[in-house]
């Protein structure tokens, strides 16, 4: 890393340490993402796929944004808020390191951890639905991954506490899966439940991915896309202004 910028230094220092913590719990990480999305997909095989064949491609998607968003926003947002109780920020208050970088790190390790129950829905979906995967689709996993991170992140920093952060990540999980157009196209929902579903990363995702699977025009993912890297931005500028390294 000689001659290379100070932040992206930090950047990668940070992150070395993140997967270091890591190394002996990341198969916990992947259960705790896959379980929930493989068993709604059994289910929903269950009720409707086995009758109608041609609406698995969907519940495939809608499982594979639920392990993004397990692995992503509700495990980041529920380790942060932790990482705070324990005063673990003021560990890195000592180091010289930018807020941002740090931030960078964390959401990093987020994508990374939502990854793998990601491949592990698309492989189901190969395997067992004759499912297509495209390089946009790759592309949009990334994307979505380091977006539920950022959204994960701002809970965790913003909640006071571990308690809180585990309930808000709880909650938020429940509405944007149930509530929202992930399991189901937006058309599918009522009127005031699309306009909620437009403030979660989760909708974006799965619009991105439905329409990369069918194969459609780039242009037409520009939209979805764009939103999606709109959340990412805005986690690396809202987290540090509101990141405090000492708990008050």
């Amino acid at each position: 890393m000689l001659n290379m910028p100070k932040p992206i230094t930090d950047f990668w220092w940070l992150l070395r340490s993140q997967l270091l913590v890591l190394r002996d719990q990341w198969y916990w990480y992947l259960v705790q993402a896959s379980f929930v999305p493989v068993s709604m997909l059994i289910f929903l095989w269950l009720l409707t796929g086995r009758h109608d064949p041609s609406v698995m491609p969907v519940f495939v998607i809608g499982s594979l944004v639920s392990g993004l968003s397990f692995g992503g926003m509700l495990s980041l947002g529920q380790e942060l808020g932790g990482m705070k109780d324990q005063n673990a920020f003021e560990h890195y208050a000592a180091l010289p390191i930018s807020k941002p970088a740090f931030v960078a790190a964390i959401a990093t390790r987020g994508m990374l951890l939502a990854l793998p129950s990601a491949i592990v829905m698309l492989t189901i979906g190969v395997a067992a639905f004759q499912m297509t995967v495209t390089v946009p689709m790759i592309v949009i996993m990334v994307i979505s991954a380091y977006a539920l991170a950022g959204f994960g992140a701002i809970i965790g920093f913003v909640s006071p506490n571990a308690q809180v952060s585990s309930l808000v990540t709880q909650i938020l999980q429940t509405i944007i899966l149930n509530f929202g157009p992930v399991y189901i196209t937006m058309t599918d929902l009522p009127t005031a439940l699309r306009w909620i579903a437009r403030l979660w990363p989760t909708t974006y995702s799965a619009e991105a991915l439905r329409q990369a699977a069918q194969q459609r025009p780039l242009a037409e993912l520009a939209i979805p896309v764009g939103i999606l890297l709109g959340f990412v931005i805005a986690s690396l500028i809202i987290v540090p202004t509101r990141l405090s390294w000492r708990h008050r």
